[in-house]
């Protein structure tokens, strides 16, 4: 019996509308989103694929799904972070309208609320609560949670132990894999297969 419970991390590809903050929920990939996500997923085996709700993420969730024979759940848990008044908007239009708010998320992430969105500490409250039930109903599974990159950081600072500011630290790059390994002790590893640290 595999007695630890391993969880792949994917952020999902690139989008059609490049330079967004934040996209809206029905934003689709790129040509070559769909390819990267193909070529980082074509070798893996799953029992459960589970899918943040929003387009960019659900669209390639089912095709995998079917592809690869396992199960699909869809969680609203992990879709992105409300960004309210941002959705839409590309980075470079906030940094000239909004810039000090913008820059509030960069340098004091835990105090950040987003215009008329959702505050960071609802949004970690949100993800760990999906997690916590991710790891009981998928005890000692093979899971591919595909998601996004906020997502991915509140999760890596909840299992590693650090602070989400720490996680910025990472360059998580569209469509790439990290994987966390969660032992019976409650112990976790993290295997990093497209996340870069700059120190």
């Amino acid at each position: 019996m595999n007695q630890l419970t391993q969880i792949d991390l994917l952020r999902h590809g690139e989008l059609e509308t490049p330079g967004l903050f934040c996209a809206k929920p029905s934003e689709p990939l790129s040509k070559k989103g769909l390819e990267s996500l193909l070529l980082a997923t074509q070798k893996g085996e799953w029992d459960v694929i589970i899918s943040s709700p929003q387009e960019r993420c659900l669209a390639f969730a089912k095709s995998l799904a079917t592809q690869k024979k396992s199960e699909l759940c869809i969680d609203p848990a992990f879709k992105e972070m409300d960004f309210g008044d941002w959705i839409g908007v590309t980075t470079k239009t906030l940094w000239k309208s909004d810039s000090e708010k913008l820059q509030q998320l960069w340098d004091s992430p835990e105090n950040f609320i987003a215009p008329s969105g959702e505050s960071m500490i609802a949004f970690a409250q949100r993800v760990k609560q999906g997690w916590q039930t991710l790891l009981k109903k998928h005890e000692n599974g093979n899971i591919l949670l595909i998601t996004h990159a906020g997502v991915i950081r509140s999760i890596l600072a909840d299992t590693l132990n650090i602070s989400y500011q720490s996680t910025l630290r990472f360059n998580i790059e569209y469509a790439h894999l990290s994987q966390l390994h969660h032992y019976p002790d409650g112990i976790y590893s993290l295997r990093s297969h497209g996340i870069s640290c700059y120190t």
